[in-house]
């Protein structure tokens, strides 16, 4: 019997299959933000025929995407996986301490019926990126970490409270001549000193099993061990420590599933547009209007780029450059039968999934709002990679909105080339609708279809600056701000 255990998570998915309840295969992979994308190439290595049955279970806090296209899928909770995978590794097991790249946890008692947990999933003094961001701030790469760890001779006191107080200790003892291998040692104590402190105060059980992404840096298990005055035999890092939600899931996975209908299940454009045929075709024609739209998709395709990156482009992703042509070519073929709000519909249902995680973000709020500018920050890098989109991002300031440009769209190409700028506000528009949950505001009043840029001024929806500049939609369907001052 096989059972397929995901683990979809903020950074990495991972994936265990089981047979007859011993390990078969486990893959893991860095998504940078296209989860489904990198989900598609782990089944892919799992080396199962398309209609093998199998049992699934999903985990992770990336799974309402996958859940939202199918509801059958059955999923489990953070703590309950990595209880259930930690005590089939480690029967014996008192206490877990887990810490990923955005979120940590701590998880006692585990040999009663009835384990207590906290965790940390919103400050990332204790987590994972915590490291990476004070790695780049010294000039080196995150894998040499552990490397570099054992070449120190002290641990210096540093702050793990948070990025921010790291950078200016860092700053500190490097002018007084530390050593980098011991400023990065003395940071894996600062962050296990902030862990114990903020969510590691429950009652610690031995033995202790360290696990999930931080277990490959050897300086966080020495600290631990000094931290928490953990003997050789107290604190387990087992083989699978990268696993255990994985593995936990595919442990309680149930159900019969197969490779095709998980592949159906994560291609959210391709389920979106046949809804729509559906809705507008009789059952017997359905098939020959949706091999059409195949058909144009692959002929109109061939004529434009092939350079844009494939799957590995961020910018590809559910509702990105390729989804945008793919509806653009079942308008094509359904013109006459498919409205403007049906077009709207679709691209709102591939975008506004991963918005709708995000609704407790206020960019009224100094904190989100400088987050968010971050965000764009680290998109304006990934377009200067793939030289797809040109994006300038104006400079940051506590007092004025944020403020980027597009003077480059390859969605707005391909549509002035192959003659769909009619439709292309449909797509368009969704930017608004994404920022107003996230309590912001856009205020555009150009598109790279009908003009040289496409600008982006976003702010509270709070600001004044959103009542300075109303809304209107024009004669095209575009929703639009009258003209902006802000540059």
């Amino acid at each position: 019997m096989l059972s397929l255990g995901m683990d979809i998570g903020t950074s990495t998915v991972k994936l265990v299959l089981l047979k007859d309840k011993e390990i078969e295969k486990q893959w893991m992979a860095v998504h940078h933000g296209n989860p489904f994308v990198c989900l598609k190439k782990g089944l892919s290595t799992l080396e199962l025929a398309m209609d093998t049955p199998f049992s699934l279970c999903v985990t992770g806090s990336n799974t309402e995407a996958l859940l939202e296209q199918d509801s059958a899928i059955p999923s489990l909770g953070d703590i309950p996986a990595i209880v259930e995978g930690v005590r089939w590794i480690i029967p014996q097991v008192g206490s877990v301490i887990e810490i990923g790249s955005q979120g940590a946890r701590f998880i006692t008692d585990l040999q009663s019926r009835a384990p207590q947990f906290s965790v940390n999933e919103h400050c990332a003094g204790g987590t994972g990126s915590f490291f990476e961001d004070q790695m780049s701030r010294v000039g080196c790469r995150l894998g040499d970490y552990s490397s570099l760890v054992e070449q120190a001779q002290s641990v210096p006191r540093l702050s793990g409270r948070c990025a921010v107080f790291a950078k200016t200790d860092i700053i500190h003892r490097q002018q007084e001549g530390v050593s980098t291998p011991d400023i990065l040692l003395g940071l894996c104590y600062a962050m296990i000193r902030n862990y114990k402190v903020t969510i590691g105060r429950l009652p610690i059980c031995k033995p202790v099993v360290f696990c999930g992404g931080v277990t490959c840096n050897a300086g966080v298990i020495r600290a631990i061990r000094d931290v928490f005055g953990l003997g050789e035999k107290e604190l387990i890092v087992p083989e699978f420590a990268r696993y255990e939600a994985a593995l936990g899931a595919a442990l309680k996975a149930s159900g019969s599933f197969t490779l095709r209908q998980l592949n159906d299940s994560l291609e959210p454009c391709k389920k979106e547009i046949l809804a729509k045929i559906t809705l507008h075709y009789p059952e017997v024609e359905r098939e020959a209007v949706w091999e059409q739209v195949q058909l144009r998709y692959a002929e109109l395709l061939s004529k434009w780029r092939t350079d844009l990156g494939g799957k590995k482009n961020f910018h590809n992703g559910v509702g990105g450059t390729y989804d945008c042509i793919a509806i653009m070519c079942f308008y094509d073929v359904c013109r006459d039968v498919v409205t403007f709000r049906e077009m709207e519909e679709i691209e709102e249902n591939l975008i506004l999934p991963s918005f709708w995680k995000l609704r407790f973000v206020d960019i009224n709020k100094p904190f989100w709002k400088k987050l968010m500018y971050r965000a764009f920050s680290t998109a304006q890098k990934h377009c200067d990679t793939w030289h797809d989109y040109e994006m300038d991002v104006a400079p940051y300031e506590n007092s004025k909105p944020i403020y980027y440009e597009f003077t480059a769209c390859p969605a707005a190409e391909f549509a002035k080339r192959f003659g769909f700028a009619d439709i292309m506000p449909a797509l368009c528009n969704v930017d608004y609708a994404s920022m107003e949950l996230l309590h912001a505001k856009l205020v555009r009043k150009t598109t790279c279809v009908d003009g040289c840029r496409c600008d982006y001024t976003i702010c509270g929806d709070k600001d004044p600056y959103v009542k300075e500049h109303p809304e209107y939609r024009d004669e095209n369907g575009y929703r639009r701000n009258k003209e902006c001052s802000y540059r």
